[in-house]
């Protein structure tokens, strides 16, 4: 006996295609998601080790020129040591170089910068994507040494500076009687005879040794880290670019009008672009000094052409534009210390400033600059460098508007 099958109705095939449809778009949803977030996970995860392995390159870099600053001034110090007869009449720059060797002109003790390790070591997301025991086990090893030798380089003897920062301000308090001007030459041949700046001298061939064998070893991690997670130099300087990059493109019209831009405290730096490819930069220097309040103001200012390609602003510098002019007219002080003021004052040479100032712009009469702005078009970022590391130093300048500076 044959049993003929049945065959499903319209609406039994309908169902099944519906139930059918319904079970691929659930797997091919799930399936989908499954995979954008392993995609994602992992670009996280190549994200973060190329942070901290780049953190490691950056401390690398550091070492080695902490090591390179040391033996350029231990030279200068044995030099001192081997004209100490002569000292008084030794090149000013080799005397301030030896100083930097023994006085602590700062009391930050802070080296290495913790940012990036205050992320690895805070972050869940991170902690969750790096599923590498080896990679993270390299990292905590190499953050808890950099701890220690931070902490070593800013307590031993052997690494400490002999003049304390304590000792340093002492001494710019006590050179009151001479104007507060300091006989540098002076000052070093008499610290050349303390004990703990012998110690300090002795040592320093020691330090110059151990720091470069803290950049070997950091430079072995990195490679290993590199390793272990399978980035190339190539990858790692593609990131080191992209994480740098910001703003967009300038065109010249954006660049055209007035800017100023605040350096440290002591300068204002002013920029004056043309439409007819001219341009003007003013500086004015902020000087003061304790025998007088308010500030003496040096001013210079000198023009050139511009231009502007690719994203970069070429300057050619017109050294022969160059004006300077002094303004002493925002100070006062006490009628006895007439002739200090006086006297700081003619210190200050404005010929010589200007003829320095001409043969520094004839030695370097273009500079290129890298720009970008920001959305308003009222910020321009303008790259002055960037090193081996990816890390760059920047200029920001500010539109200025309604101004008469340069008037």
């Amino acid at each position: 006996m044959h049993f003929k099958p049945k065959v499903p109705s319209t609406w039994g095939k309908n169902i099944l295609t519906s139930v059918l449809g319904t079970t691929i778009s659930i797997l091919l949803t799930f399936g989908t998601s499954a995979l954008v977030e392993s995609r994602e996970k992992a670009n996280t995860q190549r994200q973060t080790a190329m942070m901290v392995i780049h953190d490691i390159d950056v401390c690398v870099n550091q070492m080695e020129e902490m090591a390179k600053d040391e033996e350029e001034r231990n030279n200068a110090v044995q030099y001192v040591l081997a004209h100490q007869d002569q000292i008084a009449t030794l090149p000013e720059d080799t005397i301030l170089l030896a100083m930097l060797m023994l006085a602590n002109y700062n009391d930050n003790h802070t080296i290495f910068d913790n940012a990036k390790e205050n992320i690895f070591k805070s972050s869940q997301d991170i902690w969750s994507n790096l599923d590498n025991m080896a990679f993270i086990d390299n990292m905590e090893k190499f953050y808890r040494e950099r701890k220690e030798i931070e902490s070593l380089i800013s307590k031993s003897p052997t690494f400490t500076k002999p003049i304390t920062f304590d000792e340093w301000n002492q001494i710019q308090i006590d050179s009151k009687a001479n104007n507060y001007m300091i006989d540098y030459a002076a000052l070093l041949k008499e610290k050349l005879k303390d004990r703990k700046v012998q110690f300090n001298i002795d040592n320093s061939t020691a330090r110059t040794r151990f720091y470069r064998e803290c950049a070997q070893k950091w430079r072995n991690i990195s490679d290993r880290n590199k390793f272990i997670m399978n980035i190339s130099d190539e990858e790692l300087a593609e990131y080191i670019k992209n994480s740098q990059h910001s703003g967009s493109s300038v065109s010249k019209r954006d660049l055209t009008g007035q800017w100023e831009r605040k350096a440290e405290g002591i300068r204002d730096y002013y920029y004056e672009f043309l439409e007819n490819d001219s341009f003007n930069i003013k500086i004015i220097m902020h000087w003061g000094n304790p025998f007088y309040n308010g500030e003496i103001h040096l001013s210079y200012i000198y023009g050139g052409k511009w231009n502007l390609k690719d994203d970069t602003l070429f300057m050619e510098y017109a050294p022969k534009s160059m004006e300077v002019e002094l303004d002493t007219s925002r100070i006062s002080y006490r009628p006895e210390m007439r002739d200090s003021v006086k006297g700081y004052i003619r210190l200050l040479n404005i010929a010589a400033w200007k003829q320095s100032l001409r043969k520094s712009l004839e030695r370097s009469r273009r500079d290129t600059f890298p720009v970008t702005t920001n959305k308003a078009n009222d910020k321009i970022e303008m790259v002055v460098s960037r090193d081996d590391d990816g890390n760059v130093k920047s200029h920001y300048i500010k539109r200025l508007k309604d101004s008469d500076v340069f008037k």
